[in-house]
């Protein structure tokens, strides 16, 4: 069905304002969301108008034991609003790039006909986004978002000075030679004969014939259509549009079903792991897309690191503490002379946590990584994976890295946080947004177990506000940014937890200049 031909035939030029978002179902829950968006400048929707539309898609639809449902949004052209739906793009799609964009590299001008968005970048980042032409991707998407067209300029400032090497780590990632593990097929679901071999997702640049990947299942919706032509013409037949996660990518997946195979599609559940093969192309939004051919469930078969520590859980340490030797370079009278008294004469361990969620009451921890600073010299890390009693959603896997296989053998919490508490042992605490978020975890775990946290804390956040730096946004990646150091491997909490311990000692410099 062409939606946009079936509503005109309908209501003619009667809701020309009104454009079609999304689409969602979701079969668990029973339910098909269809979200509309029109101009806040145009007349509100009455519950009449709203109500005539509700029902004509009821009917043209005809969705059996599928609850519809319609949201009816306005949309409002407002700067602040553009600037908030820019950096969603970038946290999306180009995340290697968010640590290196603030709301002062984008000035937006509302015109009566149009949106201007010029914008400031480094040369290395002006020849990076005009290489992978993410202007025209992002005005797509801002048009999309709020139904006017966005005319954008970049912008090349030399005095711009970029800490990461954005077009080397292109270079790298695109060069190097395909990596392969190993998984066990469960059950050949669609065609046989699939090598058990799957590559990783991040290796996949650009279209490839005959690709193995697997992953875990997330986002997937059937969808059905009619034949317009060709011998099955005037019959229904369906695909099952999918995106697959491993930890060091994703890509969309689409599957056009014969009706023998339409059970075992439906059958088919968010985080299954599964083998595929097939083609990958661009599709109609110019995204990379495996065209599938041959489904299979799956279960890998090698294990990662984190393995290794089963074996001591009742016989020795849970977390294996690692000597950073070779940081400790400087000796304290030379750290006395370049740090405060707020690193000096004191232990101080920074860490950072990973979990399944905000909630400090029902998420849980996942990974646990910190570093442990002596008189301004970092000495020892602890990092470990932790298994939670809940699944990991796929807003985490995707935004973290970290997968159900990764945490699997991974120690309880109930160990982990007895074998933090002995190595934070007359320390005191740091983290960023310590206070608001991490502690209150650590906290909760502890009392749980008996134990009781009640070292000293440092919020690097509360420093980084309270310092001169020259940033509105105070996250991470934007502090580190601003203070000169590097953020490699963001929400992992080792990276984040070393990170952090750097800001720390930066912004605890006697002659800190900002």
């Amino acid at each position: 069905m062409n939606f946009e031909q079936e509503f005109h035939s309908a209501f003619g030029e009667k809701y020309a304002n009104l454009q079609l978002k999304e689409v969602v179902v979701k079969k668990r829950e029973g339910v098909c969301t269809i979200t509309f968006l029109y101009p806040s400048t145009t007349e509100e929707l009455s519950d009449k108008q709203k109500k005539e539309i509700v029902d004509w898609l009821a009917e043209i639809l005809q969705l059996e034991k599928v609850d519809l449902k319609v949201k009816f949004m306005r949309v409002f052209l407002e700067s602040r609003l553009i600037l908030k739906a820019i950096h969603s793009f970038f946290d999306k799609k180009y995340k290697i790039v968010t640590t290196y964009l603030t709301d002062e590299n984008f000035n937006i001008e509302i015109t009566p006909i149009d949106v201007l968005l010029n914008i400031e970048l480094s040369s290395r980042m002006t020849t990076f986004f005009a290489e992978h032409k993410i202007s025209g991707e992002l005005s797509k998407y801002l048009k999309d978002n709020f139904l006017v067209d966005f005319v954008i300029n970049l912008t090349e400032k030399k005095e711009i000075i970029d800490e990461v090497d954005i077009e080397n780590v292109q270079m790298k990632t695109a060069y190097k030679p395909v990596q392969r593990y190993n998984v066990e097929i469960v059950k050949e679901v669609i065609g046989k004969d699939i090598t058990p071999k799957p590559e990783y997702l991040s290796f996949i640049k650009q279209p490839k014939n005959s690709v193995i990947v697997a992953g875990f299942i997330s986002k997937i919706e059937r969808k059905d259509f009619i034949r317009k032509t060709g011998k099955y013409a005037g019959q229904s037949k369906a695909f099952y549009n999918f995106q697959i996660s491993d930890e060091k990518g994703k890509i969309d997946c689409v599957y056009f079903c014969p009706k023998r195979n339409e059970a075992d599609m439906d059958a088919l559940e968010e985080y299954m792991y599964v083998l595929l093969h097939g083609d990958v192309r661009l599709n109609q939004l110019n995204r990379l897309c495996l065209y599938v051919d041959k489904l299979a469930l799956a279960s890998k078969t090698e294990k990662e690191e984190v393995v290794e520590k089963k074996s001591v859980f009742s016989d020795g340490p849970v977390v294996q503490i690692e000597k950073l030797t070779a940081l400790s370079q400087d000796s304290m009278f030379e750290q006395k002379g370049k740090y405060t008294d707020r690193v000096m004469g004191k232990t101080i361990v920074v860490f950072d946590i990973e979990t399944t969620g905000l909630d400090s009451e029902t998420d849980q921890i996942i990974e646990l990584g910190a570093v442990k600073v002596e008189d301004g010299n970092i000495i020892e890390k602890f990092s470990t994976f932790v298994k939670p009693t809940k699944q990991i959603p796929y807003e985490v896997v995707d935004l973290t890295g970290i997968t159900p296989e990764m945490v699997e053998n991974a120690p309880p919490i109930e160990l982990v946080i007895k074998e933090f508490y002995e190595f934070t042992k007359g320390c005191t605490l740091c983290g960023h947004n310590l206070i608001g978020f991490d502690i209150k975890f650590i906290r909760r775990e502890a009392e749980n177990a008996g134990l009781v946290f009640e070292n000293p804390t440092i919020d690097t956040l509360n420093l980084a506000r309270t310092s001169r730096l020259k940033i509105t946004r105070f996250n991470l990646g934007t502090v580190v940014k601003a203070l000169g150091l590097t953020l490699e491997g963001a929400h992992r909490a080792w990276n984040d937890a070393y990170a952090t311990a750097q800001v720390l000692l930066k912004l605890s410099e006697k002659n800190l200049k900002t």
